[in-house]
């Protein structure tokens, strides 16, 4: 087994996600916009995306949701999906709530302003612009469902709701797009966050 890794938010969450869960796997570590473009690596992946998780009888699996799903059944020790039912299904409301409304935010953001990914898509930056405007909003809707008295978004341990979210935290430390002062909830989880060791993975 082996993980096809390069510089980007997807690939971000699995290595978030592999180093909370302390798996051991080995990676080919490519560059995000060459390397991921060849020949040689759309026979693994048509899209030409990172990250792809090829297993030892061949089959690849691609999306980082995906790899982190198979990893999760995979390696069932440390769950960080939930184990009952009404854990699974609250870590997935605020995983997708995250992901739908900070990460595809910043990432649209993302592909509609920097010159990777011209020959990708259609930039239309005022699309950009837009979504730049509305990512405030969106951390303040999240801050307003947050529980009051806790260090992380679901219940009272780590799960892949944080794994997104630090996710998301990447890239607001990255362009500069934090979390507004007023919602302190989420600050102090960021604060949190930041000093996990997972984040540097």
């Amino acid at each position: 087994m082996k993980l096809y890794d390069a510089m980007s938010a997807n690939t971000k969450r699995v290595r978030i996600f592999i180093a909370e869960k302390e798996i051991e796997l080995p990676k080919v570590t490519l560059e995000l916009g060459k390397d991921t473009r060849t020949s040689d690596f759309r026979k693994i992946n048509p899209l030409g995306e990172v990250p792809a998780l090829e297993l030892d009888d061949g089959t690849v699996i691609t999306e980082s949701l995906a790899v982190c799903r198979y990893l999760e059944a995979a390696f069932p020790d440390r769950p960080l999906m939930g184990v009952s039912a009404t854990d699974q299904g609250r870590i997935a409301t605020w995983s997708e709530r995250i992901h739908s409304q900070l990460f595809m935010t910043y990432g649209l953001m993302v592909r509609h302003s920097l010159p990777l990914f011209a020959d990708v898509l259609e930039q239309v930056p005022a699309f950009a612009d837009a979504m730049r405007r509305a990512i405030p909003e969106r951390w303040r809707l999240l801050e307003s469902a947050m529980a009051e008295d806790t260090d992380f978004i679901v219940g009272d341990q780590f799960s892949f709701a944080d794994v997104e979210g630090m996710t998301v935290l990447t890239m607001a430390d990255a362009f500069d797009l934090g979390i507004p002062k007023t919602c302190r909830r989420m600050l102090r989880w960021a604060d949190a966050m930041r000093d996990r060791p997972s984040l540097q993975a």
